[in-house]
């Protein structure tokens, strides 16, 4: 069932991050309210310890992308930031779980989030080893990050289910351009109109123009991808379709292996690939523990969501790359269109 038509009032914890900043840019150009949950107070925001102290507002659904990210290469991977990473995912979600299940008329839905890393990673020497997971298959194997991800959606899954319906997002790796357009051709309202200086995209985009065309450690892991329109399409889907509830991958069809990313998108800026950085590298730059997440993979499927209608704005990794370097714009796949990056 869909519920389409009514203005909704949604509350976003984390709406002043990369995803958070476009996704709110487009649920007020189709003419929602959306209030943001965000360390400092200021007009359209209430602060977390607003949360803690008050609960929340009256509203329609409530969206988590709160938390700090593990690959912030501006922050040493230290025992006291480990911890950080740790309390700012869990202790947001469990405010917010607590503060939807004491309200009186508790918002309709519950969007949670959490990434691909739940389902641990796997290591093998071929591209052809790995094997499918789709949002049906437990962890092929326990590394921080998916002790991390599982201990954040453990945190979520205290809402009150005969209440609210709870759909939970498990997000690949977001790929944006440098600057977001709705579908009108109308740049998104700020701050949604600066992803393109956020997200690990124009960083990649940065170093291949210069001619540094690398992969990471053996370059046969997964890289599981997903365009940002993607993302956005999906969220809108799980607020508006109440026939959704549980879990979804937010992860192109058409996933690559590392090498075969690297490969293509130093083809399309006119670049040869260089190689691959070696894992030994990695693990002295980022940390051990993390470095899983560039090192190993996961062939994560988003089963349910097509399952479920979403069509794919961007399924190949080709288009979405034409898309992001700002080629010939692909043809839509269906109705799920947020916006374009301008050609």
């Amino acid at each position: 069932m869909s519920d389409l038509a009514a203005q909704k009032h949604i509350l976003i914890g984390g709406g002043s991050g990369f995803i958070g900043s476009a996704l709110a840019g487009v649920l007020r150009a189709r003419g929602d309210r959306v209030t943001l949950i965000s360390r400092e107070a200021g007009v359209g925001r209430i602060t977390w310890g607003e949360v803690k102290a008050k609960g929340i507002p009256d509203c329609d659904a409530v969206i988590n992308l709160a938390g700090k990210h593990i690959l912030d290469m501006r922050k040493r991977w230290t025992t006291a930031y480990r911890d950080e990473v740790i309390r700012s995912r869990i202790d947001t979600t469990q405010a917010l779980v607590g503060a939807i299940n004491n309200k009186a008329v508790p918002p309709s839905v519950f969007i949670s989030t959490a990434g691909k890393c739940f389902y641990g990673s796997q290591a093998y020497q071929r591209p052809e080893e790995y094997f499918d997971l789709d949002e049906r298959s437990k962890p092929v194997g326990i590394d921080f990050p998916a002790e991390l991800v599982s201990r954040w959606e453990a945190a979520a899954d205290g809402i009150d289910l005969d209440k609210v319906r709870h759909v939970k997002l498990r997000l690949g790796i977001v790929l944006a351009g440098k600057l977001a357009k709705n579908q009108e051709g109308a740049t998104v309202d700020e701050p949604a109109s600066r992803v393109g200086s956020r997200g690990i995209f124009p960083m990649l985009h940065s170093a291949f123009k210069h001619g540094l065309c690398v992969g990471m450690g053996s370059g046969v892991q997964p890289f599981p991808w997903v365009h940002l329109n993607d993302v956005i399409g999906i969220f809108l889907r799980a607020l508006d379709h109440t026939d959704m509830h549980g879990v979804f991958n937010a992860v192109s069809p058409g996933i690559v292996s590392n090498r075969a990313f690297t490969g293509q998108l130093a083809s399309k800026l006119g670049r040869s690939m260089l190689g691959c950085i070696p894992a030994w590298l990695i693990k002295s730059v980022v940390g051990a523990e993390r470095s899983t997440i560039l090192l190993l993979g996961q062939r994560v499927r988003p089963y349910r969501t097509l399952e479920h209608g979403y069509q794919f704005q961007f399924s190949e990794l080709s288009a979405c790359l034409d898309n992001l370097l700002d080629a010939e714009p692909a043809q839509n796949a269906g109705q799920n269109v947020v916006w374009s990056v301008p050609s």
